[in-house]
C-alpha cells in the first residue's frame, strides 16, 4: 500500500513539473528574445505555442509575428509569404488576416518581383477586402506593378499638386 502511494505521489510530481507554458508565456518568452535581436529563440517559442495552445487567441499573433520575423527581420521574403498565407488561411476571420493577405502581395511585388503572384494576392484582397484601410493601397499597387520607385515619383507628385494648390493658406498674423 504504501509503494502505491510512492508511486502515484511521484507521477503526480511528474505530471504537474512537465505541464506546458501557458500561451502567455511563451508569447512573453518570444517578445523578449526578439526584442534583444534573438530571432532564432523567437521563432522557436512562437511556433510551440502554436503547436500546444493551437485554439488559445494568442496563436494567430504568434504566426504573424512568425511571418514579421522572417520578413522583416531574416529578410527571408519567400518564406515569410508561405508565414503570411499560413496566417489568413488558418484564420480567415482573425483580425491578422487582411493584413497578412496584403502582405503577400506586397512582398511577391517589392521583394520577390514575382508580379503574377503579387497582382493576384492583390485581387484576392480586394475582393475580400474591398472596403479595408489598405485597400486603397492594394489599388495603387496593382495600377504600379513591377514600378521602380523612381518611376512613381512623377506620379505621386501629380497626385498632390492639387491638394497643394487648393490648400488654403494659413494666415501667419497673430491675433
Amino acid at each position: 500500500m504504501k509503494s502505491i502511494l510512492v508511486i502515484s505521489s511521484l507521477l503526480t510530481l511528474l505530471l504537474v513539473g512537465c505541464s506546458k507554458p501557458s500561451p502567455e508565456e511563451y508569447m512573453a518568452k518570444a517578445k523578449a528574445a526578439r526584442d534583444s535581436s534573438n530571432f532564432t529563440l523567437a521563432l522557436e517559442q512562437y511556433e510551440e505555442l502554436i503547436a500546444n495552445h493551437p485554439k488559445s487567441f494568442l496563436a494567430e499573433e504568434a504566426m504573424f509575428s512568425i511571418a514579421s520575423i522572417k520578413s522583416d527581420n531574416l529578410h527571408e521574403f519567400s518564406s515569410a509569404v508561405q508565414a503570411y498565407k499560413r496566417v489568413y488561411e488558418t484564420y480567415p476571420d482573425g483580425k491578422r488576416a487582411p493584413l497578412a493577405m496584403f502582405l503577400v502581395g506586397y512582398l511577391n511585388n517589392n521583394e520577390i518581383h514575382d508580379l503574377a503572384s503579387a497582382k493576384q494576392a492583390y485581387e484576392d484582397f480586394l475582393a475580400k477586402y474591398p472596403d479595408h484601410e489598405m485597400a486603397v493601397s492594394a489599388r495603387f499597387e496593382l495600377q504600379n506593378l513591377g514600378k521602380r520607385p523612381e518611376e512613381l515619383l512623377p506620379s505621386i507628385q501629380d497626385t498632390a499638386k492639387p491638394q497643394i494648390a487648393t490648400e488654403p493658406k494659413k494666415s501667419s498674423k497673430k491675433k
